[in-house]
């Protein structure tokens, strides 16, 4: 007990929580599975790090007969920093697997130190392509619930073959990297099922009126549209078109669920393709809710990921193979779904969902 003491004075001034959760059904013996969750539980991220862990928190209390599971919380600051004081102490407390992170910086400080004790790591909130494209090369034993970076284009070319596969259409981004790379992902995308643009254009962000762009896009004569894009610049553009009498089709991306402008409303009908960030069938006496009610953002896939972690780790303790091959070969049952991980470590989770704005938010009614 004194040394587990004097393990926990140490790692509170690293900000690190611990917690031991055994649910009443859930009395087994032997040593519990440490679980480590490395969330931003500070400063402006920390409203999504509390989601985190509390999804992994809640997962942990819902375990079946049997499961034990010690809780070690560390808030990763989102950087580079809080990363690697996370693992230090993860490696430090023994953790026997990690999930969470939301940030590139900590995720990629964290990652050698956890694969050198040999922890590995299922990732919940970031999606560059290069934390698993390049696993094979340094060794990080990591698996990603998240969604790649490139799974937004995937999910939005699949959708628009579906709804315009026969019509004129038009792309639509604002000038930048990020905007332009989707589009041309989505281009590119499209043009592998026979599908062209009829045109392509871009815009000036953060303009109060959008009328040169409104009449440049009425001589194509084109009126669907895809536009990668931020959301206030989204309801301007369809607020101006609806001024000259142009009809527009707007299909957008995840950009149309940041921050409304004050002072131009999306109109109804435009739709946005986006993960789900609503979780209804995760909270308890849920059968009544909406798809847009229950636990919100990381909190689903904290959950699932949880759900995996400790059921890598107990059959690792059942028969003695590593954890590694455990989540590189198995099927694992959770919440959201049957879940599998690819040779690279990405999962085939798809939270990708079509949602339509309709009085005053997103519904998820065009389902998809």
């Amino acid at each position: 007990m004194r040394p587990y003491l004097t393990h926990l004075r140490f790692f509170a001034a690293f900000g690190l929580m611990v917690f031991s959760l055994l649910p009443a059904q859930a009395q087994g013996t032997g040593e519990p599975i440490t679980l480590g969750v490395a969330a931003p539980l500070s400063d402006s991220v920390g409203i999504l790090g509390r989601q985190l862990a509390a999804g992994a928190r809640v997962a942990v209390t819902k375990l079946g007969d049997g499961q034990r599971v010690a809780v070690v919380e560390a808030d990763t600051k989102c950087s580079a920093d809080g990363g690697k004081q996370a693992a230090e102490s993860f490696v430090a407390m023994n953790v026997t697997i990690v999930v969470g992170f939301l940030c590139a910086d900590a995720i990629e400080a964290a990652l050698p130190i956890l694969a050198e004790a040999g922890i590995p790591t299922l990732d919940v909130g970031v999606r560059a392509n290069r934390l698993t494209d390049r696993r094979e090369r340094t060794g990080f034993l990591v698996w990603r619930v998240a969604p790649r970076s490139d799974k937004e284009a995937a999910a939005a070319a699949n959708y628009l073959a579906g709804r315009w596969k026969a019509q004129p259409f038009g792309l639509l981004e604002d000038g930048s990297i990020a905007a332009r790379a989707l589009t041309d992902s989505v281009r590119r995308l499209l043009a592998d099922q026979g599908m062209k643009p009829q045109t392509i254009d871009n815009y000036r962000p953060a303009e109060e009126k959008q009328f040169g762009l409104i009449r440049r896009l009425e001589r194509t004569g084109v009126s669907r549209f895809f536009i990668a894009g931020d959301r206030p610049d989204i309801a301007t553009i369809a607020r101006d078109a609806t001024e000259i009498g142009l009809a527009l089709d707007i299909v957008g991306g995840e950009a149309l669920f940041d921050e409304a402008s004050k002072d131009v409303p999306l109109p109804d009908g435009i739709v946005a393709v986006a993960p789900r960030s609503h979780f209804p069938e995760l909270q308890d006496g849920a059968p009544d809710k909406g798809p847009m009610d229950g636990p919100q953002g990381y909190f689903g896939p904290a959950f699932a990921a949880t759900q995996i972690a400790v059921a890598a780790a107990g059959q690792n303790r059942e028969t003695g193979w590593p954890i590694a091959d455990i989540l590189g070969s198995e099927t694992f049952s959770t919440a959201l779904g049957a879940i599998r991980f690819d040779a690279k470590g990405d999962s085939d989770l798809d939270l990708y969902r079509v949602f339509e704005w309709r009085g005053n938010g997103f519904v998820d009614e065009t389902g998809g």
